[in-house]
């Protein structure tokens, strides 16, 4: 699990790195580097509809495991 506040190139807009955030991009090299499996990004902003599968779309350029982006309150059973 990881926190990924915003798409990469947004990163400008909503100044992740600034409030010690991170972008979907930087983490998902991050646990690609770890050779994760499986990866829940949460704590994301929340101007976007279709948050997960912009979020999952930018995910698997840069990791290739699992990908789960819940949405706020989401139950995910592990």
């Amino acid at each position: 699990m990881h926190e990924a506040f915003c798409l990469d190139e947004e990163e400008p807009i909503f100044k992740a790195y600034e409030k010690h955030h991170s972008t979907v991009k930087s983490v998902c090299e991050i646990m690609e580097s770890l050779n994760i499996k499986n990866l829940i990004l949460y704590h994301t902003e929340d101007t976007h509809e279709n948050k997960k599968e912009l979020y999952t779309k930018e995910a698997k350029r840069y990791f290739n495991g699992n990908v789960i982006v819940p949405n706020d309150l989401e139950e995910i059973i592990l």
